[in-house]
């Protein structure tokens, strides 16, 4: 069961960097990494402090990464890499962005280190993802990559953000047309490693309540943790339902999230993890193109409705054949939908 304490993660003040709540929800997630008994990641602290500068204001601020790890039965098997970033946008609660995916990772956590995995996995909350440190220096998973992770192969790293809320197009035709829009997952990175789209496929084909969509991440641009790790060429899957009604606003608060879709979620991450855990990803490494997977699994996820999507997009036919016909269904969709 995912609970986000709002009194520690999502409380009113928000988890601004250098606030006093960025403060009370660090030490809330430590307390939570020990009771799992997770092993440090690096020394003999959670906590991976470091220094930088504030682009917004040049002041130097205070940040810190929090990892650990729940030891694989192989040593020398690359590890898989899970995270989300537990800083907020602005001072409110930020339930959905990104309390929620925090709590599902420790919530997570817990279960893995119940299990005898094979590959080591290391559990990371990054600092810093928020503007104005996105995709800078100051990022806490680009600082974490830029001083941990030279030399690293990971099996896979897996990045969520914005889980919690009900997915809507904000067309309200779309969200009428489509079934079960609400329900709509976004994986990104499946182009990232040649083994990743079956892998995802197969866990896709027993998950619950999800209408799981991949798609690539030129057609949305970098939009999370996953950046620095796909920059360096790490295979990666980036799980999201996009941007909410409630997104980056006081409203997003716990009232309007879906607590059984997160656990959808849950599952099915943890089940991409124990297919990784058990398949040689040192094999087929390096770039690809699913553009048949994509489609299958777009054509599940719409179901009857998608010869009526397309027709509503002005498509001019009633079938997706290639990695054209998505390129053009990406470009009318980004011209509607804000993900």
């Amino acid at each position: 069961m995912i609970e986000v304490d709002t009194e520690r993660l999502s409380q009113p003040a928000g988890r601004r960097v250098g606030q006093p709540g960025h403060y009370i929800a660090a030490g809330y997630i430590e307390s939570r990494m020990v009771e799992t008994g997770l092993t440090y990641f690096s020394g003999n602290s959670y906590s991976l402090r470091y220094s930088a500068v504030n682009p917004a204001t040049g002041v130097k601020e205070d940040f810190s990464n929090l990892a650990g790890v729940v030891p694989g039965t192989d040593h020398g098997a690359m590890p898989i890499l899970i995270g989300a970033h537990y800083d907020s946008a602005i001072d409110a609660p930020c339930a959905d962005d990104n309390a929620v995916s925090v709590a599902l990772l420790l919530e997570l956590a817990g279960t893995l280190a119940e299990l005898a995995l094979r590959r080591s996995v290391i559990i990371v909350f990054f600092d810093g993802e928020e503007k104005p440190f996105f995709l800078t220096e100051s990022m806490g998973s680009v600082r974490f990559y830029n001083d941990y992770c030279h030399g690293v192969d990971f099996a896979s790293v897996i990045i969520l953000d914005a889980v919690g809320h009900d997915f809507q197009t904000g067309v309200s035709l779309l969200d009428r047309l489509i079934p079960g829009v609400r329900k709509l997952l976004f994986v990104l990175g499946c182009e990232s490693h040649g083994t990743l789209p079956s892998i995802l496929e197969k866990a896709v084909s027993s998950a619950r309540g999800l209408k799981v969509l991949p798609t690539l991440n030129r057609y949305i641009g970098d939009s999370s943790d996953y950046s620095v790790f796909r920059t360096g060429c790490q295979p990666y899957l980036f799980f999201s339902r996009g941007r909410g009604v409630h997104t980056h606003m006081p409203t997003d608060t716990v009232d309007w999230i879906n607590f059984t879709g997160a656990a959808r979620v849950m599952e099915l991450v943890q089940k991409v993890i124990l297919l990784i855990d058990t398949t040689p990803m040192e094999e087929n490494r390096g770039c690809c193109d699913p553009f048949e997977f994509e489609i299958r699994l777009l054509e599940k996820s719409a179901g009857w409705a998608l010869p009526f999507l397309l027709r509503f997009l002005g498509f001019g036919r009633r079938h997706l054949n290639s990695r054209e016909d998505l390129n053009h269904l990406a470009g009318k969709l980004n011209g509607l939908i804000k993900l």
